[in-house]
């Protein structure tokens, strides 16, 4: 497949690139390493009139190890990530999950602000232009007045987008409590990286016209804690995940007391799903099997994916969710007690 007619530009600064795809608007996209991008453009689901590329700007590739936090910036390659001696000592999870990506061809192009601004997907989206010719347009391709094609629209209701975000990275450094830097042409802001995801299939992305993801923040993380990111997916290598789970929970000692807890799932909606109920139940606790089961519960009530992946049932991805949980947990308990 050929990609379509575009101008190329290649910006040497950030603040260029912000002043270009503001100018140009819907027409303009940021490409990076290009993993998603180009074959989203192949197969004419994108088709902007200007490529915009920020690799120019290498200030913008960097792992810094600060007093309180990491910085790690937007241009980062996943590979760096995955083997960095930094991430794979204060955030093994996150490591991981990056080393989970695709094949390394794609974490040696792929980078961490390209992995966290993926387009979300679903099995009618993320189809050729030939496939496209020969049904309706859905609701996230086309138009307002469009239905999705997958799951109609209840009438008097406004259309909504059920496409799945199913980035890896994402739910380890939401279970991490990362922030994200953004600038743009009103500036630069930091936000939780839980903020930057709408829950829009359409739209899943807070960013504005010219807004460039540019950095994510970790806090250090304390003494007794740890996280764990399992992902599910059909083949070993390539496939997205159809069910991620990233787990980080803090003890006051090896085998204390909980002092803080996250669940984060990927893969089961339009954004990554925080399980709310997973540190009220785990706080001020001795984390017990019970405690374990209730936690996985929760999970499962708060997994809500739907029939639009490919490889297997909603039903089957939403008790993943639960085992993983459990997997996840337990894991993290074993590594904060050999610590």
């Amino acid at each position: 497949m050929r990609l379509p007619k575009f101008q190329y530009k290649s910006p040497a600064t950030i603040d260029e690139a912000i002043a270009l795809v503001s100018e140009a608007k819907g027409d303009a996209v940021i490409i990076a390493g290009g993993t998603d991008l180009l074959p989203s453009m192949k197969q004419r689901r994108l088709t902007p009139k200007i490529v915009v590329n920020i690799k120019r700007a290498e200030d913008l590739a960097y792992i810094k190890d600060g007093e309180n936090n990491v910085r790690i910036g937007a241009l980062t390659r996943l590979s760096s990530i995955e083997e960095s001696d930094i991430i794979r000592k204060k955030f093994p999870m996150l490591a991981k999950a990056a080393g989970e990506v695709g094949a390394p061809q794609h974490r040696n192009a792929g980078t961490i602000g390209g992995n966290l601004c993926l387009n979300t997907r679903c099995w009618y989206y993320n189809q050729s232009a030939f496939f496209r010719t020969c049904r309706p347009v859905c609701y996230k391709f086309g138009n307002e007045e469009d239905k999705c094609q997958l799951f109609p629209t209840r009438e008097g209701k406004a259309n909504v987008c059920y496409s799945v975000f199913s980035g890896d990275t994402a739910p380890s450094l939401i279970a991490l409590k990362a922030e994200v830097k953004i600038k743009g042409p009103k500036g630069e802001r930091k936000i939780p990286l839980a903020e930057l995801y709408t829950g829009d299939g359409k739209r899943p992305l807070a960013l504005g016209w010219g807004d460039i993801l540019t950095e994510v923040i970790i806090p250090d993380p304390p003494a007794y804690s740890s996280g764990c990111y399992l992902k599910y997916r059909i083949r070993e290598a390539i496939d997205f995940p159809l069910v991620g789970v990233a787990a980080n929970i803090v003890l006051d000692s090896k085998d204390g007391i909980c002092e803080r807890a996250s669940v984060v799932l990927g893969a089961v909606a339009s954004r990554p799903v925080e399980v709310t109920d997973a540190e009220d139940i785990l706080r001020s606790n001795k984390i017990t099997d019970d405690l374990i089961e209730e936690v996985s519960e929760a999970a499962f009530k708060a997994a809500k994916p739907l029939s639009n992946l490919h490889e297997c049932s909603a039903q089957y991805r939403k008790r993943l969710a639960k085992i993983f949980t459990k997997r996840a947990i337990n894991s993290i308990l074993s590594a904060i007690s050999q610590s």
